[in-house]
């Protein structure tokens, strides 16, 4: 029978039990974005629309591969603003405590602020 967890037991077990395992970790911390001069950032949000943007700057006809977005785009927004958490996950993340709140918010701050992603304002208030 597989393990069944939830939310808050993950993000405890992930942040808190595993800090340094690469899915976890902060991408501030794998990529050395302040150390390296990229010259592209492809979000996995908007994957299909970013690799049609690399693929006429670097002027290459086709890829070799499906992709698809990493979730479907929501309803009456534009992809390429959509920077915010998804409504059907807050939910998820209204439930941790405070504590676990902070750190998540702690741990990610560095990526939230370089990749542009907005944080609720509930989800603040949670964390303070």
């Amino acid at each position: 029978m597989p393990l069944q967890i939830n939310f808050t037991q993950f993000v405890t077990f992930a942040l808190l039990h595993m800090p340094h395992e690469p899915h976890w970790e902060p991408f501030t911390k794998l990529c050395s974005p302040c150390d390296i001069s990229y010259q592209y950032i492809i979000f996995l949000d908007t994957l299909t629309e970013d690799l049609q943007f690399l693929m006429s700057a670097l002027n290459i006809s086709t890829i070799n591969s499906k992709t698809r977005d990493n979730r479907g785009p929501r309803e009456g927004v534009d992809p390429s603003d959509d920077l915010t958490l998804d409504p059907d996950l807050l939910q998820y993340y209204l439930q941790l405590p405070p504590y676990l709140m902070a750190k998540v918010l702690h741990t990610y701050t560095l990526d939230i602020k370089l990749l542009g992603y907005q944080v609720p304002e509930v989800l603040n208030a949670i964390a303070t």
